[in-house]
């Protein structure tokens, strides 16, 4: 209905057509109806083009459109619609610069689409971008930020994926510290404690595999323990 009393050239036109494919987005992560999500991305697109380059709103618009995209990726594999996505995310970045309040979450939105990527691909260029990106992100978070324990996460995996690829002892000791880090930011009782747990033992075991330190293997295991008491 709001739709409909903003007409083309209305000023509001843009804000009831993002509101509508906001509503479409959330329905379809309840219902899983990809008719939704294809609707939801058509009226971010019709929302996108009535903000050019300039508009205030036009880095919203591009980030709304790319987050629509990447979820039809996961949803449907389709890599045109994530490298579509990381066009548009690496577009809304450089208008969201050092100091914008949304540059971090920016930041990690696109590296975990050039993660996605580098996971379909294995092109190294996206994981090592994937990489600075993140490192900068978490430079940006302050103790006590929401996005510090995120950006700690999505760091830690992608040193650790560069690590096998690679096979840089660094890489996978960065890996490890991050992740203690954000174990840390999950204290008894927090909802993302037992994947904090059982992800730093992973890392501790891949260490151990290649360095063959027992401690590590002991520490994995004690780590495992305690996820596993946390999943009655």
């Amino acid at each position: 209905m709001a739709l409909r009393n903003c007409p083309p050239g209305h000023t509001s036109r843009s804000s009831c057509l993002h509101n509508l494919a906001t509503c479409l987005r959330d329905r379809f992560k309840q219902g899983g109806i990809p008719s939704d999500l294809d609707e939801s991305i058509d009226l971010h697109q019709a929302a996108l083009a009535l903000c050019p380059p300039g508009h205030s709103d036009r880095s919203s618009c591009l980030n709304n459109l790319a987050v629509g995209l990447g979820d039809r990726f996961r949803h449907g594999g389709i890599l045109s619609d994530l490298d579509e996505a990381i066009d548009l995310l690496q577009e809304a970045l450089v208008l969201r610069p050092p100091g914008h309040s949304f540059r971090a979450l920016s930041l990690n939105t696109l590296a975990t689409c050039l993660q996605a990527r580098f996971d379909q691909r294995s092109v190294l260029s996206d994981l090592d971008e994937a990489i600075d990106l993140l490192r900068e992100a978490l430079d940006l978070c302050t103790p006590g930020d929401s996005l510090r324990s995120l950006s700690l996460h999505n760091l830690a995996t992608s040193l650790q994926q560069r690590f096998k690829q690679r096979g840089v002892r660094s890489d996978l000791d960065e890996s490890i510290d991050l992740r203690r880090a954000a174990l840390a930011l999950c204290p008894p009782g927090h909802s993302f404690r037992s994947l904090s747990l059982n992800n730093l033992a992973i890392s501790l075991r891949d260490r151990f595999n290649q360095r063959g330190a027992l401690s590590d293997l002991d520490e994995a295991i004690d780590l495992h323990q305690a996820a596993l008491a946390l999943c009655p």
